[in-house]
């Protein structure tokens, strides 16, 4: 069985038009986890007008405000299906998204060297978000797709809940976000997966999403950020990536609270010499644009 997760944290008004993509599904074989990371506005009194209309199987838990990454760790904790899918509050899905998953979940199902099958994601015109390098099904894994085949843009993952356990987010305290990429790379080193080339997502990147602010968020949450950039300066990639991935480890560690030498060790002496001296100038422009702390 599919769980489709949404995490939320003050959506209530965006709630009902994902709930309508839900209803519209050729296939209600799912269950809706919407896991509630403390909203303070009418959430819980909307889902309760939903569980009351009682035509998709929904399960509600609140939390204590901590992120959306605390938000994922107890999602993928808190149910027992086989099946893992993030459907985000201001989103919705295509009427036979939960379809196309089952009709594709035979490529994956009993194969230990794959995590799961990756979809298209589109937005309202049907355009398909980013670049998308196949035009078949094809079999690699998350870091290859994006540095070897160079695709760019948001994805529908649909992941065995089992692997997911296995790479829950790293929670800092006094910060409430990693980078999604984190979870996706440390998979990348065991896994493949499927990308289907075939839309079964809608997004809608409205002026509160995380992707609208995401510069202000990584400084925020420095030591999520830079984690995440040390990781990723870990992998074999081209030298603009390279390049690209050092001076933004040093962006974002311009504001983290601890010494030079141990950020130097972090992200690697290499990573210093080619980075550093670039995200000065980016972070002035940063101040220029308003995009500081």
């Amino acid at each position: 069985m599919i769980t489709v997760f949404t995490p939320t944290y003050n959506r209530a008004y965006m709630l009902p038009k994902l709930y309508e993509s839900l209803l519209a599904q050729t296939c209600r074989d799912f269950e809706w986890l919407i896991v509630d990371d403390g909203s303070t506005d009418e959430t819980i009194n909307v889902v309760k007008e939903l569980l009351i209309r009682n035509e998709v199987n929904i399960q509600y838990h609140y939390k204590e405000n901590g992120g959306l990454n605390s938000a994922y760790n107890y999602a993928v904790t808190h149910t027992d299906n086989e099946i893992f899918f993030r459907v985000d509050s201001d989103d919705s899905i295509k009427k036979d998204a939960i379809q196309s998953i089952y009709d594709n979940w035979h490529f994956v199902e009993n194969d230990t060297r794959l995590c799961g099958l990756v979809f298209l994601s589109v937005f309202d015109d049907n355009k398909t978000v980013g670049f998308h390098p196949f035009e078949y099904d094809f079999e690699t894994n998350f870091f290859d797709y994006r540095y070897k085949y160079h695709a760019t843009g948001d994805r529908a993952e649909v992941i065995k809940t089992e692997v997911l356990r296995q790479y829950l987010f790293p929670l800092f305290k006094d910060e409430k976000f990693v980078p999604e990429g984190l979870m996706w790379n440390r998979i990348a080193n065991r896994y493949n997966c499927v990308y289907v080339n075939k839309p079964i997502y809608v997004r809608n990147y409205g002026g509160d999403s995380i992707t609208a602010k995401i510069v202000k968020i990584l400084k925020r949450n420095n030591k999520g950020a830079t984690l995440y950039y040390s990781e990723l300066l870990k992998h074999r990639q081209p030298i603009f990536f390279f390049f690209k991935h050092s001076l933004l480890y040093w962006r974002y560690a311009f504001y983290k609270k601890c010494n030079f030498a141990e950020k130097t060790k972090e992200s690697g002496l290499t990573a210093f010499v080619v980075g550093f001296l670039p995200s000065l100038v980016l972070l002035a422009l940063d101040k220029m644009k308003g995009r500081s702390i």
